[in-house]
């Protein structure tokens, strides 16, 4: 595991590396692997996830289907119920559904450590016949049927092959640490277990930052907008948080399958890094500033 120029704790070296496993997997490869139920008939990627259809036979209209790989707590959870021993959890009211993934069964894989998170897949299905007032997740069963029975060895891998390549959905957040040697503190995951999000504080300096890849339309509308060197920054503050967001990258159009033909019609997504910081006790934005000029030098050759 890279270090970045930091002394990680043990505990710190083994949460850096399943979210680098996590983000190894390609969750529209994962999407294309459910044929054997229905033919998926269009993908749509996002750093941290896909979406896409999958017709089955005799349904009238595709279901909806989106994946992603998070670092989850079950700790105080009951599952739905199981499949083949692994237990799937269900939220509530919704078509969301996640399960843990044996990354810690892998080849020196280290040890899963209390605390840390549990690796996951998270799957929403949602029927072509659904209800406007009811979900309808007739789907998830059989969708969730294929997924929890492979082998986190077979997961297909993200590279420029994958299913939906993303060149920045390659990189690690945490590099930005390599901007500050030897003073990072409390590297650990993010509130939601987003793999391509790195929260550290940093040697004298009492505030959090989260740097995230994340995809969207637009910036949140609070924001200021401003243009330097060709590079569409957002900035904004709001009580004891800061924000700064650049946009970066084409469009992420959704896909045909087969053939990967672009649907040029749909509304696409664009890849945003954002860096939150956190304070109660400084007012000041430039530290919050200067790491998104950081981030852009070094992530800017990865945006196709």
């Amino acid at each position: 595991m890279p270090t970045y120029g930091q002394t990680f704790t043990e505990k710190q070296t083994a949460l850096l590396a399943y979210l680098r496993a996590l983000r190894r997997v390609d969750p529209c490869g994962l999407l294309l692997m459910l044929k054997d139920i229905g033919a998926p008939t269009y993908i749509s990627g996002d750093v941290g996830g896909c979406f896409g259809s999958v017709k089955v036979a005799g349904s009238a209209s595709p279901s909806s289907v989106g994946l992603s790989l998070i670092l989850g707590d079950y700790s105080r959870e009951k599952p739905e119920f199981r499949v083949d021993g692994t237990p799937v959890f269900h939220t509530a009211g919704t078509c969301l559904y996640e399960f843990p993934i044996a990354l810690d069964k892998l080849p020196n894989a280290p040890k899963l450590t209390r605390g840390a998170g549990t690796p996951a897949l998270r799957v929403v299905v949602v029927d072509g016949a659904r209800s406007g007032l009811v979900p309808n997740c007739t789907m998830a069963q059989p969708v969730i049927g294929v997924l929890a029975k492979m082998n986190p060895a077979d997961m297909p891998v993200r590279d420029a092959l994958s299913a939906y390549p993303i060149k920045i959905a390659e990189r690690d957040p945490c590099e930005i640490l390599g901007e500050y040697p030897g003073q990072a503190n409390e590297v650990r995951q993010s509130l939601f277990g987003d793999p391509y999000a790195c929260r550290f504080s940093l040697q004298d300096n009492d505030a959090q930052f989260e740097l995230t890849f994340r995809t969207g339309v637009d910036p949140p509308s609070r924001l200021r907008r401003e243009i330097r060197d060709g590079v569409e920054y957002f900035h904004g503050r709001d009580g004891s948080m800061c924000t700064s967001m650049v946009r970066l990258g084409k469009p992420l159009y959704a896909r045909d399958v087969p053939g990967g033909a672009i649907q040029e019609s749909s509304t696409p997504e664009r890849v945003f890094i954002e860096v939150l910081t956190f304070s109660l006790k400084n007012s000041d934005c430039r530290s919050t500033h200067e790491m998104i000029d950081k981030a852009v030098r070094i992530f800017r050759g990865s945006f196709d």
